[in-house]
């Protein structure tokens, strides 16, 4: 019986191997490096807009005969979120960091500003917000309180990390749509280049479904060393960016960290595999459609 795959793997792309091999190796890791951003920015965004939304700003103001909120209300709301931190987390913003937000660092006299007590809380369960938020109103001695929800103010932000989670992956099947039609494209220019040794291999007893399967799997295992660069390549890449970047959330921690890389890596094989798994059968049927109906007529 003639082993028409071996045959087949002289002659398809032999010549041109190297740039076959550079070629896939440029193309799927764009196509890689889409996926791991789309994948890391899905993951990173929705734990940031998790985590934001489920914080509760909380302003106590002075009264009109007050600079200051004195200590004693301070340290007791200081004491009662203490107490409650299994309940829920905290924080207190600092006057310094206050100063900052309002743009007043390079002011000396800071004699007549009246800085507010700020502070945050984080949970998601709304009971505990309101609970907190009576509570405090007791302990501030009814001084005026405002409470912002950060997930009111999120919307925006929210349709934002939408749209660009949107154009990422409308950008990552363009670029698989591309690669497919140029392997097709560069699979057919070769066939007509071997045309007359493809005729002597159907009269020879080759089918047109036989010879689409093997040229299909010889050009998909070109493409696999490729394929195994690239994503090696952008996992590390993904690996140095999610270090680098990463510090500036307040969630990245190790665990995190080495979840997510995990997760990549996993996402990235897993991709691969059912990537070319796809290209193998859509480049068998489209072969041998281009055998029965277009090749063979045309000559």
């Amino acid at each position: 019986m003639i082993q028409f795959q071996e045959i087949l793997k002289k002659i398809i792309l032999k010549d041109e191997e190297r740039f076959f091999h550079g070629l896939t190796f440029v193309v799927i890791s764009l196509i890689t490096i889409h996926l791991a951003i789309y994948f890391n920015f899905y993951k990173f965004s929705e734990n940031w807009l998790e985590l934001e939304s489920s914080k509760t700003t909380f302003i106590i103001s002075n009264n009109s005969d007050e600079k200051k909120i004195p200590l004693n209300i301070t340290s007791d709301i200081e004491d009662y979120l203490s107490l409650n931190i299994e309940n829920f987390k905290f924080k207190i913003i600092e006057d310094n960091l206050i100063k900052e937000s309002l743009g007043l660092t390079n002011f000396s006299d800071m004699s007549g500003l009246k800085l507010p007590f700020i502070f945050q809380v984080e949970t998601s369960n709304k009971n505990t917000v309101d609970e907190v938020y009576t509570t405090i109103i007791n302990l501030s001695e009814n001084r005026l309180i405002e409470k912002y929800s950060h997930q009111d103010e999120l919307f925006e932000i929210t349709s934002l990390v939408n749209r660009i989670k949107l154009i990422i992956f409308i950008m990552l099947l363009v670029v698989m749509i591309l690669f497919a039609f140029l392997v097709m494209n560069i699979v057919k220019a070769a066939l007509k280049s071997n045309y007359k040794f493809l005729d002597m291999l159907q009269i020879m007893g080759a089918s047109s479904f036989e010879l689409s399967k093997n040229i299909s799997q010889s050009v998909v295992k070109k493409i696999i060393p490729g394929a195994i660069l690239s994503t090696i390549f952008v996992y590390l890449i993904s690996t140095l960016l999610i270090k680098l970047f990463g510090v500036n959330f307040n969630f990245f921690n190790s665990t995190f960290f080495l979840e997510i890389n995990i997760k990549t890596l996993f996402l990235l094989i897993l991709f691969i595999s059912i990537f070319l798994a796809v290209l193998l059968v859509f480049l068998t049927f489209y072969l041998f459609y281009f055998f029965e109906k277009r090749f063979f007529d045309k000559f």
